[in-house]
């Protein structure tokens, strides 16, 4: 992962759907979920190659369905409280590191 580029990316370029950035504590929030995930994951770039982290998104959706149906989630994750919310917020987490692969594409 690129921390520092996607710390200064999120900092300096990313804009909410309302045009505002994220906070400092939103920023660290992200960065700070996509070490978590790439401990247990791998290295989110090369996620990114392979595959523009599709099947780890997909790895990362868990409903609250899934939960009521006794559905283990599907990543390997170790999430401490409610796997719903926890892998939803990881899931966000990845959103922002994937457009930020994405906006070095471009």
């Amino acid at each position: 992962m690129r921390l520092d580029n996607f710390s200064e990316w999120l900092e300096k370029s990313y804009q909410k759907r309302d045009g505002k950035q994220l906070g400092l504590g939103a920023r660290a929030d992200a960065k700070s979920r996509c070490r978590r995930i790439e401990q247990f994951e791998g290295d989110l770039d090369l996620h990114f190659v392979r595959d523009k982290m599709q099947s780890l998104l997909e790895s990362l959706t868990y409903s609250q369905q899934d939960a009521n149906n006794g559905i283990s989630p599907r990543h390997r994750i170790l999430i401490d409280g409610d796997l719903v919310s926890g892998t939803a917020s990881l899931r966000s987490a990845i959103r922002l590191y994937r457009l930020f692969c994405l906006s070095y594409m471009n």
